[in-house]
Formats: C-alpha cells, structure tokens, sequence
C-alpha cells in the first residue's frame, strides 16, 4: 500500500513537471537564443515553488503552495521582456518573500518594495515608490519613510524583522526636496554603508549642508 501510494505521488509530480515544460516556449515563432529561456523550479524552505511559464501569447510567474497564485503575467512577451518591469523577485526572509515592483525599465526610478506570503503567495505589505529610499539584499535591509508625512524614517532589518527611526521635523524633507531641486527624494540620501552595529548615511539638508545620520542595527 505505502509503495502505490508512492508511485502516485512520483507520478503527479512527473505529470505537474511535465505539464510545466509543455508551457515553457514557443515553437510557432523565431525567438533568438538570448531570448529563450528554461523554466527553472526555485523551492523555498516551506516547499512552496515559484517558476515562470510561456508561450506563443504570454509569460507568467507562478507561485505553487497547495493552490496556485498568477504573481504576474505578460501578454504577447517573452520571459525576459515580461521581467523588465513590473513584479521581480529578490529574496526569501523567514517570514515573506521579498520582490520589487520596477515601473519601468532601466535605472533612476525608485521601484515599490513588495512583501509576498510564504504560504499562499499573496501581498502582505507595499513600501511605494514615493516612500522607499534605498535597500540591499546582501546587507539585507531597507529605508523607507513609513507615509508621506516624510517625518519618520524607517531601517527595516530583514533577517529580524526590527525596524530603527530618524524622526525628521514637519516639512523638513519637503523643503529639502525644494531648495535642493532634486528630481527623486531619495537623492538626498546618499553613502549607505552598514556594519554589524550600525548604518550611516548622507542626508543633504535645506541649506545645502550634509548630515550624517548613524542608525543602530537590531
């Protein structure tokens, strides 16, 4: 009884990969060897899958834990032009999975910061791209300010999850922004660096003077 009930289970695994594959390409057009791509399986330490699947009429991202979630999806694109904006994911924390949403392609536009469930693939939490200011996955950590106030800024630790503020005064980054005529808020932030105590720095203040803000690590 235990052998049958374990060759079923290879079996709808083989069938699920199978049916995976059936969905990766497109053979009713020319697509170059740059563009092609293999849809890889990443496993999460919950067993939940991510994969990406395409065809002739679009690409999508799926997340399998139980049930399946459509992360995103792209018609009439391949798998690397669907990755140019939108939902990209990033990495996995204990206790979400960690993606950023690109408004468009390139550089110099901060993107949304997006929380995913571990368990079901569903969105937990959006820092936009009009509050986030700057973030590291190797140091694994962001800064953010925490609602368009602009008076708290946040250090989010992502391995434990505390959060350390800069309190700023009313109106104190508004007029930053201004008097520095700075295209994005985040330029006025600049020189992270972090160690195992603390993360520094640059603010550029009002009157063009340069702050440096030191920020504990928890």
């Amino acid at each position: 009884m235990t052998r049958a009930f374990t060759l079923i289970l290879i079996l709808i695994s083989s069938l699920n990969i199978i049916a995976q594959r059936t969905n990766c390409g497109c053979s009713e057009k020319e697509i170059s060897l740059e563009k092609q791509y293999k849809c890889d399986t990443v496993v999460f330490s919950n067993s939940a899958k991510m994969y990406w699947q395409w065809n002739c009429d679009s690409s999508w991202l799926t997340f399998e834990n139980k049930e399946k979630t459509i992360l995103k999806s792209c018609k009439n694109e391949t798998v690397y032009e669907c990755e140019r904006t939108g939902l990209n994911y990033l990495k996995e924390y204990d206790n979400y999975l960690l993606f950023q949403h690109k408004w468009i392609s390139g550089c110099c536009t901060p993107p949304d910061l997006v929380f995913i469930n571990k368990e079901n693939g569903k969105e937990i939490k959006r820092i936009t791209s009009e509050l986030f200011i700057w973030g590291d996955i190797v140091d694994n950590y962001s800064v953010y300010f925490s609602d368009t106030t602009y008076t708290k800024l946040m250090l989010l630790n992502h391995i434990t999850d505390n959060q350390q503020i800069q309190n700023f005064k009313n109106k104190e980054i508004e007029n930053s922004v201004s008097k520095n005529q700075v295209i994005q808020l985040s330029n006025l932030f600049k020189s992270f660096e972090k160690n195992n105590e603390y993360l520094t720095f640059d603010f550029k203040k009002e009157n063009g003077e340069v702050e440096k803000i030191k920020l504990i690590v928890k």
